[in-house]
């Protein structure tokens, strides 16, 4: 703690960890010197961002290895400033082969991706809502030879609902504020209501107004950068429009279910190349289409699928709508990361890939100062960076100490408890997967396949989730408070989980849970709309979509040339055809965790390394609407005269002890952490001993690498061995990108 706040203070944010990172979000000003990094042996390099993006670098090139650099922290902590930071040092410490992919052109995908992705909350002014990956493959030589971006667990219904004081995606202000008068026009945007159901075109301030013009500016030019056209940007500003003609027209809450505002519903039609019914059907009508489906395939065949679809029948006008707009903007977004994979696309070979991963981090509403229960989606994003967490804990820990009893290596050391695995296991246990400790039962399941179940139970309620949930995880009794993972609280459907290895518990509101489990038949319905448009420039952006197999529709970015974009196309979709007969029902839970095993797959084999970004103090400024002040909690140092705020001691600890950083160190300090296999080994040093090498080419069968190894060493003298550690040390110091040792 000590040295984390005195680097902090000197404008220092960055502190290695081990082989990790820790970034603690500066509070003052940096230092212009901060950003350079020397060029110097890896093991020399000053504690920075690009310090952890060389060493990925050079880790790849000497081993010929996938690497993945993932990003964990607080949401508002600058995980996403720090993934674009590694990617723009990559590039331009790399370079391309054939300028596919250039410094520019990351920084104009941060820009759109920042637009249609971020939104204004309490963590952050810009806090991303979706998970993505971005790949850049490099040739033997060590030059990028293209890029490749994919994206997950989107929160798509942020479009159509958000928490009181938090705003819509940013793309909507800043096309409502920005587009020039003959294309408002033209889209029926040039009379907008004042407000709508989705929350668009609200400005507290005038220059919010003027701010968000320019920024749809500046987001233009990104997307000239990448290379889409001006019938494609038109395409998208006609989707989005629909969205807020949507917002605008509405739906009955009693009655029939239909468009409270015809004049809106057809503009949102029109917008769209497509007739009014067509769009009211797609919207209300689509179970009329399975009655007919299933008159026509008998009453025999009615199955349990038909009884899951028939669910959607239930669903009220108002969620309704709020399904196509969360479906065509989900296809929106989808669009809009082919179009920036087409711009990075390339078909020169590659022989590995620099993963990085970024996510929207932890989140918790006493952060803010509020006293509100979390959200279904918070619950996401947090088992999301629970997830991660785990493949940390996984890597720095458990397959370290199976290395060292495979080697036989002494070292003091008992792995930590507790786990992230228990808090994970809250949410997605599944017993028919995993080995139950003695006495667990088998209907322990995790949250997700509770809720999977009970939705397609009749009659169920969102007190019998939690009742099981309860049954399963909470621990009564003498110490029950240490080891379990869950607890009740008074409040009626509300439970406290304890992430981050217990030291942040948040307490999560099931009202409504069912609910949100189910299907939404008209976010289902959204593609065939945009598939089926009037509209040419519709068809021609959308129609790609199309062809993509039904249980990879979650996944945007599933399309690429370059060999390793394939590898990691078939990664994703082996993953989602694991579990096809809950894709097929349409389980929302079960695609949720289907996808963060895609993500898990992916880089699970690549070489793993970590930031850890701290926010210094968690009591921030609310990025609401109505701008006011978060309250400030008990205990926080108040700022100082003139000053920034002082860090919050006990947020920092409780940061440091959920990410076992301290045990980590220790391991890294006790254990050996510079190491090398028996192959990598025999293959760098073989050429010292010719009669070796030339048996090992003559021999047909496999060879034993540790006998190998040692009748080398037994052949080399320590004059040699010096030698050999001398010239890789030079060489090491003098490599630069295109070179050869």
């Amino acid at each position: 703690m000590n040295t984390l706040l005195h680097r902090c203070r000197a404008q220092l944010p960055h502190t290695c960890a081990g082989p990790d990172l820790i970034v603690l979000q500066p509070w003052g000003p940096v230092a212009p010197s901060a950003g350079k990094v020397p060029w110097c042996r890896w093991d020399g390099l000053p504690a920075h961002i690009n310090s952890l993006a060389q060493r990925a670098y050079w880790e790849l090139l000497s081993h010929r290895r996938d690497q993945s650099i993932v990003a964990l922290g607080r949401s508002g902590a600058g995980k996403t400033t720090c993934c674009e930071q590694v990617l723009e040092h990559l590039v331009g410490l790399a370079g391309s082969v054939d300028g596919t992919v250039s410094v520019e052109k990351i920084r104009a995908t941060f820009t759109v991706l920042r637009a249609f992705g971020s939104m204004s909350t309490g963590h952050s002014r810009s806090a991303t809502r979706f998970t993505m990956v971005m790949s850049l493959d490099f040739s033997a030589t060590g030059r990028v030879t293209a890029a490749q971006l994919q994206t997950m667990l989107l929160e798509k219904s942020r479009v159509a609902r958000q928490p009181e004081g938090e705003g819509n995606f940013e793309i909507f202000s800043q096309m409502l504020a920005g587009l020039d008068l003959d294309l408002r026009t033209e889209l029926y945007l040039h009379q907008m209501r004042d407000s709508t159901s989705f929350g668009m075109g609200v400005w507290s301030k005038p220059e919010d107004k003027q701010k968000a013009a320019a920024a749809f500016a500046q987001l233009q030019g990104a997307m000239e950068t990448l290379g889409i056209s001006g019938s494609e940007q038109r395409a998208i500003w006609r989707v989005l429009a629909a969205i807020y003609h949507l917002g605008a027209a509405g739906a009955c809450k009693v009655g029939r279910k239909q468009f409270m505002r015809f004049e809106w519903a057809n503009r949102a039609a029109e917008v769209l190349g497509c007739e009014y019914e067509e769009l009211n059907r797609a919207t209300f009508k689509h179970h009329l289409q399975q009655i007919i489906e299933q008159v026509k395939s008998g009453l025999s065949r009615r199955g349990l699928e038909d009884e899951e679809t028939s669910s959607g029948l239930k669903m009220t006008g108002v969620e309704c709508v709020e399904g196509m707009a969360s479906g065509l903007y989900q296809e929106v977004f989808a669009a809009v990361v082919s179009l920036i994979n087409r711009s990075f696309s390339s078909h020169h070979l590659s022989m590995a890939s620099i993963m990085v991963v970024d996510s929207p981090g932890f989140q918790n509403p006493r952060h803010q100062g509020k006293d509100r229960a979390a959200t279904f989606e918070e619950l996401c994003h947090n088992y999301t960076h629970e997830r991660l967490q785990l493949l940390f804990y996984q890597r720095t820990f458990v397959s370290t100490l199976e290395r060292y009893r495979e080697e036989s290596v002494p070292v003091q050391f008992d792995l930590p408890e507790p786990s992230p695995g228990t808090t994970v296991a809250v949410v997605d246990q599944n017993p028919s997967q995993v080995r139950l400790p003695a006495g667990g039962r088998a209907e322990d399941k995790g949250l997700f396949w509770v809720l999977d179940e009970e939705v397609r139970v009749e009659g169920s309620s969102d007190n019998v989730v939690l009742e099981r949930l309860c049954a399963a995880f909470e621990k009564k009794g003498t110490g029950a408070e240490e080891s379990s993972a869950l607890r009740a609280c008074e409040q009626p459907l509300q439970c406290e989980i304890f992430h981050q290895l217990g030291q942040d518990p948040v307490r999560y509101d099931l009202t409504g849970w069912i609910h949100r489990a189910k299907p939404n038949l008209s976010a289902l319905d959204a593609p065939q709309v945009l598939h089926q448009s009037k509209r040419e420039e519709l068809q021609s952006l959308f129609q790609t979509r199309a062809k993509l197999p039904p249980i990879c529709q979650a996944v945007a970015g599933l399309e690429g040339t370059s060999q390793q974009a394939l590898q990691r196309i078939c990664a994703m979709r082996k993953t989602f055809a694991s579990s096809l007969a809950a894709v097929k029902r349409k389980a929302v839970c079960t695609q949720i965790k289907l996808q963060m095993d895609a993500l898990t797959s992916l880089i699970r084999r690549s070489q793993l390394h970590f930031i850890h970004c701290l926010v210094p103090n968690p009591v921030v400024e609310s990025r609401g609407r109505q701008g006011s002040l978060t309250p400030p909690h008990l205990g926080v140092d108040k700022p100082r005269a003139g000053g920034p705020q002082a860090p919050d001691i006990p947020a920092l600890r409780v940061q440091l002890a959920g990410f076992h950083i301290l045990e980590a160190l220790r391991l890294h300090r006790t254990g050996y952490a510079d190491h090398m296999g028996l192959t990598q080994f025999r293959r760098q040093f073989q050429a010292l001993d010719p009669p070796l090498m030339r048996s090992l080419m003559s021999a047909s069968e496999g060879t034993d690498e540790r006998k190998v190894c040692e009748a080398g060493l037994r052949h080399l003298s320590l004059e040699k061995v010096n030698i050999v550690i001398r010239h890789k040390t030079a060489a090491e110091a003098t490599h630069r990108p295109g070179a050869k040792w």
